[in-house]
C-alpha cells in the first residue's frame, strides 16, 4: 500500500479505496484543478477530504495532485473553453465577475495554506 506524507501527516491510501469513498459522491464546483474519478471529475482537495477525513484546509492542492496522481488517477488542470476562455470544467464560460470570484477563492485558499504551514512550523519549533 502507497504511503504519503501530506500536511506533515502520514497516509495510506490505494486507488481503489478513493475509487470506492468517492461511489455516491456529488462533485463540488470546479475551480482550476480536477482529478478524475470513475468518469466524474472533482476537486483534488475534495476528494482527499472525503477519503481521509482531514480537513481541507490542512494541506494544499498541490499534496492532494501528488497523492492523488501517484494513485493513477487523472489529474489535471480545469478545461478551456472553445475560444480560449476557462470554463472551469462547467461548460459556462467565465465573465469578469466569476475570474474575480476564482481569484477571490485562490486567495483564500492561500491564505488557509500560508496559515497551516505556519501552524505545522510552530508545531515543528516547539519540539526542538
Amino acid at each position: 500500500m502507497p504511503r504519503f506524507i501530506v500536511g506533515g501527516r502520514e497516509l495510506d491510501l490505494t486507488k481503489e479505496e478513493v475509487v470506492r469513498r468517492m461511489r455516491g459522491v456529488r462533485p463540488e464546483p470546479i475551480r482550476e484543478h480536477v482529478v478524475e474519478i470513475s468518469g466524474i471529475e472533482f476537486p483534488p482537495k475534495q476528494v482527499l477530504e472525503q477519503v481521509t477525513g482531514w480537513n481541507r484546509r490542512s494541506y494544499t492542492t498541490m499534496e492532494a495532485n501528488r497523492v492523488l496522481t501517484r494513485l493513477g488517477l487523472p489529474s489535471r488542470r480545469a478545461a478551456r473553453g472553445p475560444e480560449g476562455n476557462e470554463d472551469l470544467g462547467n461548460g459556462i464560460p467565465v465573465t469578469f465577475d466569476r475570474r474575480l470570484s476564482a481569484v477571490e477563492a485562490a486567495l483564500s485558499v492561500a491564505q488557509e495554506a500560508i496559515a497551516s504551514l505556519r501552524d505545522r512550523v510552530n508545531k515543528l519549533e516547539t519540539r526542538t
